[in-house]
């Protein structure tokens, strides 16, 4: 038996996109903070609630911190200079994707969520092509960043 991959919906694929253009500037710019060499604690806190974190509790320098924007919870644990553990998990809309990344390296995949393994399997696929390779900060990565708002 042959199974053909559902057809994406034009709303499905402008999330898909829409998703892309915040997720990959995110993600960087929260690795690039927690992997700056001497940056002070307060300033380290101060640039993670710049990109709408919330300080769940702190601890003699480990910090975790916790978003969810965009149909994505986020998940920072921080315990020093160069040493973190981010999670981003889809809810929702793109339940089944899951990345994680620390100081170490990253991993990526979906989970196979049954009723939406065809989008969670996309934007698993698009988040790595764009994700490792130079990525411009987009118009909707600023907006997000000037209004603090979800907009999937």
């Amino acid at each position: 038996m042959n199974q053909t991959e559902p057809k994406l919906t034009d709303v499905e694929r402008m999330n898909i996109t829409s998703a892309i253009d915040f997720l990959v500037p995110y993600v960087h710019s929260i690795v690039k903070i927690s992997s700056e060499v001497d940056l002070p604690i307060d300033d380290f806190k101060k640039e993670i609630i710049d990109l709408y974190f919330t300080i769940n509790s702190e601890d003699n320098g480990r910090i975790e911190a916790s978003a969810k924007h965009n149909n994505f919870e986020f998940s920072l644990l921080y315990t020093g200079t160069r040493s973190f553990v981010l999670k981003v998990d889809g809810i929702n809309t793109f339940s089944g994707f899951a990345f994680m990344e620390t100081n170490k390296g990253m991993n990526i995949h979906d989970d196979l969520n049954s009723n939406n393994e065809h989008i969670s399997n996309i934007l698993m696929k698009q988040f790595l092509k764009y994700y490792k390779s130079p990525y411009l900060v987009t118009d909707v990565y600023k907006k997000f960043i000037l209004e603090g708002k979800s907009f999937i």
